[in-house]
């Protein structure tokens, strides 16, 4: 999860019928988020949702608000549903630097700890390890969770790959590789943000590549 980018600009339907998911707030939202969920950030075709950042049930003065409509898949809908309406706003917020993302490949594990403390964010990292880690207290995931898993672990071991040959031969194709994998279009950002944060050489040579959406 990273910071979102929204237009300023509500689209013309919010304010002149009373459905919150007209074609032009689909497409503007599509565009924004770069037709990725702005929860889990897989890439998303005909399997969107528009998600309420406060949910219907307990806000429904916010139903047609344009701040608080986003582009998101059905998984990540469902699973927020109205337990996570105190969660960190991501047009407002860097969550990827205040969120920290990391995947144990050996255990199957997601991990999100906050580098602030607050309730705020400590809702934040609890519905994205719901997400990305099942609700089964056993460590026990659903098959849908677990196909879900299997996709982000593939993403990421994919860049790792592409990081690794990069560290192996700093040529400038492999350096581009990298750089590609890192556009805003991309899967997983969140995490590869941490991976290139946490290791000196990568910080330093991907750093313009890695401030989505600031500011």
């Amino acid at each position: 999860m990273i910071r979102v980018y929204k237009s300023p600009n509500a689209p013309q339907s919010l304010s002149t019928t009373k459905a919150y998911d007209g074609a032009d707030v689909q497409q503007q939202l599509e565009d924004d988020h770069h037709k990725k969920c702005y929860l889990c950030e897989r890439s998303l075709c005909t399997e969107f949702q528009i998600e309420h950042h406060k949910s219907q049930e307990n806000y429904p003065a916010l139903i047609q608000d344009w701040d608080n409509l986003f582009w998101s898949c059905g998984y990540c809908n469902g699973k927020k549903g109205k337990r996570f309406d105190n969660m960190l706003h991501p047009v407002a917020i860097n969550i990827e630097e205040e969120i920290v993302q990391e995947l144990n490949f050996t255990q199957k594990q997601a991990s999100f700890t906050s580098t602030i403390q607050s309730d705020v964010h400590d809702e934040t990292c609890n519905f994205l390890r719901r997400v990305h880690n099942g609700t089964n207290q056993n460590g026990i995931r659903t098959k849908r969770e677990e196909n879900f898993f299997e996709h982000i672990i593939g993403v990421v071991s994919d860049f790792y790959r592409l990081v690794f040959r990069y560290l192996s031969d700093s040529s400038t194709a492999n350096e581009e590789l990298v750089r590609e994998s890192l556009q805003i279009d991309k899967e997983c950002l969140g995490f590869k943000y941490w991976i290139i944060k946490k290791h000196p050489q990568l910080s330093i040579t991907f750093a313009n590549d890695i401030v989505w959406n600031k500011q």
